[in-house]
């Protein structure tokens, strides 16, 4: 029996993945689940598509009597959410936006997709944030950045991350950890700056492998800015998150600069895309006197690391 990937099942159905993740925690899909990975035969989609959806009621006024009670406000309600999913969709459609996602702190699907699109990209792959530990440390998708450049994949990858000795690195371990980490010994002691440390030895073998392969690239730049955005674009796709100092109430899960909020994902064609190719590479080509940037060299001997 022939099984099918979500990304498949979600074509077919004409929904989005998430969608189809719902449906098979809930059951409404039959399924196998291996570890982490759903199975989904062709068969069983058949018969999925094949199910008649029942009518929850007739079209209001169908068949009424002509003293008959006007509709339960249930139906207007109904007609108003379905005139609202309409317009998001055709907004969304408009702006290139192929889905929205729960924020990355809460969710596995979430990961998930990234991890997907990241497995799948061939050619140029764009990175941007403040340290992208999930991509320069010991878990997440550091496996898969390192598989394809263990395997010599057809990929060119650049980095624009925080400067870790930078104005805004301190400012963000003030508003994340406190304000004792105004002090810069205790600043460079703090968890911050060895998250820093360990992403930069990281990067460093990474991009030594990636040296002596034929086809795989991997560099980096260090800006001291606000980098605004977190962001995964390949050319197929892009993954973007808005930073925010902001932490609205004390119980959510999460640092006070990312992770707490959607991301959208955009395809190659969307305006949005564009834009911010644009201020990658804007910020990337370090023209902006008031943007220093600088090489993975210059920020190793400043912190220590050896490339």
């Amino acid at each position: 029996m022939a099984s099918l990937k979500v990304r498949d099942v979600a074509a077919r159905l004409n929904v989005s993945e998430k969608t189809v993740y719902k449906w098979l925690a809930q059951g409404l899909i039959p399924a196998t689940k291996l570890g982490r990975t759903w199975v989904v035969t062709e068969e069983t989609l058949e018969a999925v598509l094949a199910t008649p959806v029942p009518h929850a009621r007739p079209y209001p006024g169908a068949g009424a009597r002509p003293n008959a009670a006007p509709p339960p406000p249930t139906e207007a309600l109904d007609l108003e959410a379905l005139e609202r999913i309409n317009a998001l969709a055709g907004g969304a459609i408009r702006a290139g936006i192929e889905d929205v996602l729960s924020p990355r702190n809460r969710s596995e699907e979430t990961k998930r997709s990234i991890g997907e699109a990241l497995e799948e990209a061939r050619g140029e792959i764009l990175l941007h944030g403040i340290g992208l530990r999930e991509f320069f440390g010991d878990v997440d998708y550091t496996p898969v950045l390192r598989r394809m450049i263990n395997e010599d994949r057809d990929i060119s990858a650049r980095a624009l991350l925080v400067h870790p000795l930078g104005d805004f690195a301190h400012a963000r371990a003030v508003a994340e950890i406190g304000a004792q980490f105004v002090d810069e010994s205790s600043f460079r002691a703090g968890p911050l700056f060895s998250d820093s440390w360990r992403s930069l030895n990281v990067i460093s073998s990474l991009r030594r492998t990636a040296q002596e392969s034929r086809h795989a690239s991997l560099d980096v730049h260090f800006a001291d800015h606000w980098p605004s955005v977190y962001l995964l674009m390949t050319e197929n796709c892009c993954f973007v998150e808005t930073y925010h100092f902001g932490r609205p109430d004390p119980d959510l899960y999460g640092s006070s600069i990312d992770g707490l909020v959607p991301i959208l994902k955009l395809s190659s064609d969307a305006p949005y895309y564009r834009v911010l190719r644009n201020h990658f590479e804007y910020v990337w080509g370090g023209t902006n006197p008031y943007i220093p940037v600088q090489t993975l060299e210059q920020v190793a001997e400043a912190v220590k690391v050896n490339i």
